[in-house]
């Protein structure tokens, strides 16, 4: 059983959370690598991932997620805008995460949003050091994983340069508006991995891509507006990596109530689907694999990370894990990892717990 941490920005752990699980094995403050600003999640340092035997390994080149964000305070809050123009903001006071706090093209005219400029998906500063950081990993004899890194999906960067309510109001009443930005999206995404995969394609085995299509509830978007607007893109965008890297797999990141989309994932060249969020309406591993297992790999789902790994002691947590593994694992097609990542309020004894089932169980 492959198992998982920090190979992606939504198969780690927080910074806080990784902070105080060194503290409690022992170990220096470590030097991680941030992955995410606005999740606060970072790539762990090889010790730990060593301790925990831990097999892929994440690859973030120098710029991949584009330059790097001034962080400022503005009265109670840090704020900043990433290359895209969006603006996110985190409470100084207690606050774990940057929100959304602004969206560029909310309520601008088609003139504006079709004039507005968008990064370079194809700057060489985006993969630099890439070939040699994934060469390294593979004379390591561990499988080397590209996270996604240049913006979001295209549901997702279309909602964070829209915000919701517009982004959703256009694509019922300007669906070609919203069309030309996806359009646009999907252009420099496929700049992005023409690059990366010219530069080390032989050397990746995992490429990653994410928009999340599920709330806890139910889906994000009505199936048949996602087969519309949304599916058409990501369908180009798989079989362009595939057709630059025919060996490479994809795993697909949508949190979230997504089991509806899985037949449309899979149709589209999805190899593997994370987190597996067990809570989620619908989102039963058993029915899951039932359902889907021939066709996908689940990568995640190995415990409950909004109740169980949060706020159970070392032993349930053990629990769920030993009771999660044995159908996760039936007929093959998994990797561990945690659902989303180890998040602040975690215990570092329950993170020890985890990895100790884990080992246990292989």
């Amino acid at each position: 059983m492959p198992v998982d941490l920090g190979s992606s920005a939504t198969t780690t752990v927080t910074a806080t959370a990784y902070s105080a699980l060194r503290a409690h094995l022992g170990l220096p403050a470590g030097k991680p690598r941030t992955l995410s600003l606005t999740a606060g999640s970072i790539l762990p340092d090889p010790d730990i991932l060593e301790l925990f035997r831990v097999d892929p390994r994440g690859v973030k080149p120098g710029g991949g997620s584009g330059p790097p964000a001034e962080v400022r305070v503005e009265g109670d809050y840090e704020v900043f805008r990433n290359e895209w123009g969006i603006g996110f903001r985190r409470p100084r006071d207690g606050g774990l995460y940057f929100d959304q706090a602004v969206h560029p093209l909310e309520g601008r005219s088609r003139d504006f949003i079709r004039d507005y400029p968008f990064p370079r998906g194809d700057d060489p500063a985006r993969v630099r050091g890439l070939r040699d950081e994934c060469r390294a990993l593979r004379d390591g004899g561990h499988p080397v994983v590209m996270g996604q890194s240049f913006g979001t999906g295209i549901l997702h960067g279309g909602t964070a340069l829209f915000g919701f309510e517009d982004y959703f109001c256009r694509m019922m009443l300007e669906p070609e508006v919203v069309d030309e930005v996806s359009e646009r999206l999907l252009e420099g995404k496929i700049a992005f991995w023409d690059a990366a995969l010219k530069e080390a394609g032989g050397l990746i085995d995992v490429v990653t891509e994410a928009d999340d299509l599920g709330t806890q509830r139910g889906p994000f978007i009505g199936l048949e507006d996602y087969r519309r607007r949304i599916k058409p893109f990501q369908r180009r965008l798989f079989s362009f990596i595939k057709s630059r890297a025919p060996g490479v797999k994809i795993l697909f990141h949508s949190c979230g109530a997504v089991a509806d989309f899985i037949p449309d994932l899979i149709d589209i060249g999805v190899d593997a689907l994370n987190p597996v969020q067990v809570g989620a309406w619908g989102m039963d591993p058993a029915s899951l694999k039932r359902r889907y297992g021939r066709d996908i790999c689940f990568w995640g789902g190995g415990v409950d990370t909004q109740r169980v790994l949060p706020r159970g002691s070392p032993r349930e947590v053990k629990e769920d894990v030993r009771r999660r593994l044995p159908v996760l694992l039936d007929g093959g097609g998994y990797v561990f990892a945690a659902v989303h990542n180890i998040q602040a309020d975690v215990p570092p004894a329950n993170v020890v717990a985890l990895f100790e089932a884990v080992d246990e169980f292989r």
